[in-house]
């Protein structure tokens, strides 16, 4: 009887021990060939082998792959510390398959790789329930972020036009609607929550989802489709 070949994971995450983490979890498991490569600053991890199904990466690594994947190229699993709902859908939104973060479990981590080497989605169950969560709150656009982001260090409205070079009046509008958005009665309690959502990461900034960027003119994608544990 023939042998079912081995799912071929390349493991590429720039954070030492989370590699060796990984690549020792699913090193472990006759199911997987693993492929090792450490990635350098500035380069994306490689996925030139045609018959590598899975990449295991970190979300900025893992974006830059998913956005640059071919059809005969790797799903991308990421392993992030952030969990943040601009993050997680952001990531989602430009070609990412998985989503884990460095509190899952290696039973997680094994499942997650089968499921995209199935051509499935999977999400670790807190990933799922943060996009449960915050699923029908309005996002703040990239520069409410940029408002918010100066508000959080105690800036004045005058201090964050000038800082941004726009009037004081649209900086009041921005105030507004950030209060509305994060439902805060002020911008001391807004910023706390915008902390807590994961809105204020500077990694999670630059990956504000496709559609509200698209307002700014600066990228052109696909929509965010309902996620599950593990989606087809």
């Amino acid at each position: 009887m023939l042998m079912p070949l081995a799912i071929r994971v390349r493991v590429a995450h720039p954070e030492p021990l989370v590699h060796r983490g990984i690549v020792a979890t699913l090193g472990a498991d006759s199911r997987f060939q693993v492929d090792e490569q450490r990635p350098c600053a500035g380069h994306q991890p490689s996925s030139e082998t045609a018959a590598l199904q899975v990449l295991v990466t970190d979300l900025p690594l893992g974006v830059t792959a998913a956005l640059h994947r071919g059809g005969a190229e790797p799903a991308v699993l990421v392993l992030s510390h952030l969990d943040g709902e601009l993050s997680i859908r952001g990531a989602l939104e430009r070609g990412v398959k998985g989503y884990l973060t460095h509190d899952c479990l290696p039973e997680q981590l094994v499942d997650a790789v089968m499921a995209l080497a199935r051509g499935q989605r999977y999400l670790q169950g807190s990933v799922v329930q943060r996009l449960a969560d915050t699923v029908a709150q309005d996002l703040p656009t990239p520069r409410e972020v940029d408002v918010l982001r100066l508000m959080a260090t105690g800036l004045c409205n005058k201090a964050i036009a000038a800082e941004l070079n726009i009037g004081c009046g649209t900086v009041k509008t921005h105030v507004k609607a950030l209060l509305d958005k994060l439902g805060a009665p002020t911008r001391t309690a807004a910023a706390d929550i915008a902390k807590r959502r994961g809105l204020l990461d500077p990694v999670a900034a630059g990956l504000a989802p496709v559609r509200l960027l698209r307002r700014r003119g600066r990228v052109a994608g696909c929509h965010l489709h309902a996620a599950g544990h593990a989606l087809a």
